[in-house]
């Protein structure tokens, strides 16, 4: 991926930064998802990595209300306010990641998961 790497980063494991300058709106990272069902997304070791998928959707195909990202995904770790956002790619079976701000190198980037948060944050 360009522009990006993963490392474990002090008191919150892994997490993505930025290895050059990333402007503002820039697309940083567009990854395949797989779809799956909720209980299925609740399994140990999948738990902390899905994402909602289609369950806000009208009329979309049940069995699909989460997804796990692959590529660096599941390895953005949550602030709020965050600086990067995701988008969802439902045709594509996709989702993106875009720079909400311009971000520096070697800075974390962050996703804000937008959900009651199962974990203190840091």
């Amino acid at each position: 991926m360009r522009k990006i790497r993963y490392q474990n980063i002090p008191g919150k494991g892994r997490g993505v930064i930025a290895t050059e300058a990333i402007a503002a709106g820039e697309e940083i990272e567009r990854s395949p998802v797989l779809p799956l069902a909720l209980k299925d997304s609740e399994c140990p070791g999948l738990s902390d990595y899905a994402f909602a998928w289609g369950e806000a959707v009208p009329g979309f195909e049940p069995g699909k209300e989460c997804a796990i990202g692959l590529g660096y995904l599941g390895l953005y770790n949550h602030a709020r306010p965050s600086n990067v956002g995701l988008d969802r790619h439902y045709a594509d079976n996709e989702m993106s990641i875009h720079a909400l701000r311009d971000i520096a190198a070697d800075e974390e980037l962050t996703i804000d998961y937008d959900i009651p948060l199962w974990f203190d944050a840091a």
